[in-house]
């Protein structure tokens, strides 16, 4: 009996005992609904990102004669690229928000998520390829398969089977390529009509990259369910009824998908606490004033802000020192923030090896570019491009200094000025980079896939003593 007839058999019952209509069909309806809502929605932020990005621009361009201190204190926005993938995993993005208001002598932080507009239904969160696949992909698979050997054990087929010398390892192997050609049937289909939207919802010059995270972040859910396939077939092979092996399962399946993901996160933070917004910002502001009156002290001799000692004269040397003094210091906090949180994201990645959900949406997250090591990248952008503009203000009021000092305020720059800021112009990493940045969660994955393979070859083997 080869492993080939063995798999054949396994799908046609499959197919004849109707769960894969049922099952799967709901589970294939909810996931073509969710890819034309992403899409829907993917296409709709684009669009409103490019056009207010041009429209804020042109705003800067655009100004009269003023001030430069005052053009500073206006500043631009930044507007964060929405990626093609965010259609089948939008990560964070809804709840971490999309602009950064690139205003003078102050980091900003994001604004404007999309879950400070939602309604009490947010709550429940986004139906996503990616939150269908995380939790209803391995409820699939248990469906499928919760009866592959409790329930040949249960009609005596499986003693039957085993007597006429079938290696257990070979039945296992059957089993298995059954159940994975059936969550193909419904995969696939999807996954290419992804690709499809995917393509078509890229810019023409990154169209290549997003297929290739599409290619990484499928290959990624497939370890994901393999060791869904790996785990149901070893319950069912030691559990004595078909009742017993489902009960297991469900528990398995709610223990992961609704209680374990809360726990591990709370833990996260208990093990690497992050500050308060409160905490954060009086230690910031203090260390910026600090810094200020040490630079104050060591080029004009006094901490007193334009007295005497400093005419207004000096106006664009002291703001253009002040600023400069300012850029570690938002470095080193905002840096240790960050590092924090990316520390309990590793946390929540290395419980992947018991709870596979965390790996995956770490994953999921990090190949669509809607995880916080993308988000990073582009708050870090965005503060660059915020001291650039201060640099080139700061730069024309010292080369303008009035050396009265009386007439300061009455110096008007002139829209050339404005013209010498570049366009916030944002691309995010390739998908190598992202690749590299999720190595771990996928290894994670690929560990996961390996001890729920042994864990089912040990079930398989154990049955002849049942």
């Amino acid at each position: 009996m080869t492993m080939r007839w063995i798999a054949r058999r396994e799908f046609t019952e499959r197919l004849r005992d109707g769960r894969l209509y049922w099952a799967g069909g709901l589970v294939a309806v909810l996931l073509f609904t969710a890819l034309a809502v992403g899409w829907a929605h993917q296409r709709g932020a684009h669009a409103e990102q490019v056009a207010a990005q041009a429209m804020d621009y042109r705003d800067w361009l655009h100004q009269d004669k003023r001030h430069p201190h005052d053009a500073a204190h206006q500043g631009m926005h930044a507007f964060k690229p929405e990626p093609p993938l965010s259609m089948v995993d939008a990560g964070i993005n809804p709840y971490i928000g999309s602009t950064v208001w690139l205003q003078a002598h102050r980091q900003s932080e994001v604004k404007f998520n999309a879950a400070q507009d939602a309604t009490g239904l947010q709550r429940f969160g986004n139906l996503s390829v990616g939150w269908i696949l995380q939790v209803l992909g391995p409820l699939l698979v248990i469906v499928l398969g919760f009866n592959a050997f409790a329930g040949e054990r249960e009609q005596g087929i499986l003693r039957q089977t085993l007597s006429l010398g079938v290696a257990p390892l070979r039945l296992l192997a059957g089993k298995a390529l059954a159940l994975s050609a059936l969550l193909a049937v419904l995969l696939v289909p999807a996954a290419l009509v992804a690709a499809v939207a995917v393509a078509v919802g890229a810019e023409p010059g990154g169209r290549v990259d997003a297929l290739l995270r599409l290619g990484a972040w499928s290959l990624g859910y497939a370890v994901y369910l393999g060791i869904f396939v790996c785990l149901v077939l070893g319950v069912s092979a030691l559990s004595s009824t078909s009742r017993m092996a489902i009960t297991v399962l469900l528990a398995l399946w709610i223990g992961q998908a609704v209680m374990a993901p809360r726990v591990l996160s709370e833990l996260s933070r208990t093990w690497f606490p992050s500050p308060t917004r409160l905490a954060f910002n009086q230690a910031l502001g203090a260390e910026l004033k600090a810094v200020s009156n040490q630079v104050w002290q060591q080029n004009f001799g006094t901490t007193e802000r334009w007295g005497r000692d400093v005419p207004l004269s000096k106006w664009g040397i002291a703001l253009r020192l002040d600023d400069q003094a300012s850029y570690p210091v938002y470095d080193r906090h905002y840096g240790r923030l960050w590092d924090t949180w990316e520390q309990q994201q590793k946390v929540q990645e290395w419980s992947g090896l018991l709870l596979p959900l965390l790996a995956v949406r770490s994953f999921s997250m990090g190949m669509a570019g809607t995880d916080f090591s993308h988000h990073r990248r582009f708050t870090s952008a965005a503060e660059l491009h915020r001291r650039h503009i201060q640099d080139l203000m700061s730069k024309d009021l010292v080369a303008h200094a009035d050396p009265l000092g009386d007439r300061h305020f009455s110096y008007q720059a002139t829209p050339e000025l404005w013209a010498t800021v570049p366009p916030f112009d944002y691309h995010p990493p390739d998908a190598g980079w992202a690749l590299l940045h999720q190595a771990r969660s996928f290894l994670v994955l690929c560990a996961g896939l390996l001890l729920a393979a042994a864990f089912a070859a040990f079930a398989t083997l154990r049955q002849r003593a049942l």
